[in-house]
């Protein structure tokens, strides 16, 4: 499972924990109504009317309770548990799943640099998930960038500026400076600008990593990654260590097809995960094609059905969280029931079976 490392909630929110609460003072009385009314379906125009003029006074600590996510009425389409089909299940797991710090500890450190993962390591985390691409100097550096899966790298939001991480040296991108109100970063403003933050190159990440036990989970972002990432790896004898995964299911297939070898029990020595965003409904097949060790889901789509099916298939899964401002617009939203990336939520995640 990989974990976002969520951020620590203030002192109010601690008090009134499964609560959301809007600032008295930010003028939004027709955004309360509005929240009032999709949130509690029950409640009568004048009684919305009547919660959302309401002052507040100083002893209520400049905020307005809305809503608890564990008693408001929550349709199917609003919850999580319903989503995953595992509101019916009872009890808890007796193992847990194996953690991964997705980009390193994106909460505390800017992601996919060194500091993130060395926080990771601090905190404990099994294995760490970054993104690599080959820059036209022929070094693979580690970045993720906007643009999606179908044009990544992209440096509006992380650095602020036109372009591609494609376009530099490795040199060249070690000089950029991170953007501190890029929406992707989740952690404190003040580590953003910190010395540590910048583009570290793959190697670095590895030699950070090596010796200490914790895997790595290595995206294959950008095109022409498969080999060089591969002779790296072996060059720096972590193969037991480095895992391959990508939305692009060739650079996978890539790496099955140069290293088909599997150990005694019939599993593949070198461990590759297919990533999905919204899983058609052949991804077993389209995994079990392309000789997948794991199959990687949104967290949303991580059904137990599906959960079931990759693990009678003899493949390993891994549910994958979105970026700070997506999990946020999807716990405002869509998952009433849960908060963000909180322990509710990881409870309802670990009811499907999932391994990692």
């Amino acid at each position: 499972m990989k974990s976002q490392n969520a951020p620590e909630q203030n002192s109010t929110q601690n008090k009134k924990r499964g609560f959301m609460v809007l600032d008295s003072s930010s003028g939004v009385r027709e955004n309360v109504m509005q929240l009032l009314s999709m949130l509690s379906p029950d409640l009568t125009l004048e009684d919305i009317e009547s919660i959302a003029s309401t002052d507040v006074s100083d002893d209520d600590e400049d905020f307005i309770e809305i809503y608890e996510p564990k008693t408001c009425h929550t349709s199917k389409e609003k919850s999580f548990a319903e989503i995953l089909n595992v509101s019916s299940i009872t009890g808890q797991r007796k193992t847990r799943p194996i953690i991964c710090g997705h980009r390193g500890s994106i909460y505390k450190e800017p992601e996919n640099t060194l500091a993130g993962f060395l926080k990771a390591i601090e905190i404990g985390v099994d294995a760490v998930e970054f993104d690599v691409f080959l820059l036209k100097c022929g070094t693979l550096v580690v970045f993720h960038g906007a643009g999606g899966d179908e044009n990544p790298g992209l440096l509006d939001d992380n650095i602020g500026i036109e372009g591609s991480i494609l376009d530099y040296t490795a040199e060249e991108a070690r000089k950029l400076s991170f953007n501190s109100n890029g929406e992707e970063f989740g952690c404190p403003k003040d580590r953003i600008d910190a010395p540590s933050a910048f583009i570290p190159t793959l190697k670095e990440v590895l030699e950070v990593l090596k010796g200490t036990g914790v895997i790595a989970k290595i995206e294959l972002k950008g095109p022409g990654t498969a080999e060089p990432v591969l002779e790296l790896v072996e060059s720096m004898e972590m193969t037991d260590q480095c895992h391959y995964s990508s939305f692009d299911h060739s650079r996978i297939a890539r790496i099955r097809e140069l290293r088909p070898e599997r150990n005694s029990d019939g599993t593949y020595i070198y461990r590759t995960g297919a990533l999905f965003v919204d899983p058609p409904y052949n991804f077993i097949s389209l995994s079990l094609a392309v000789g997948a060790s794991e199959v990687h889901l949104r967290y949303d789509t991580c059904t137990k059905e599906r959960v079931d099916a990759i693990h009678a298939n003899g493949m390993g899964s891994l549910a994958w969280w979105r970026g700070p401002p997506g999990m946020l617009k999807d716990v405002t939203e869509k998952y009433l029931d849960v908060g963000n990336e909180d322990e509710s939520m990881y409870r309802v995640a670990m009811k499907t079976g999932l391994e990692w």
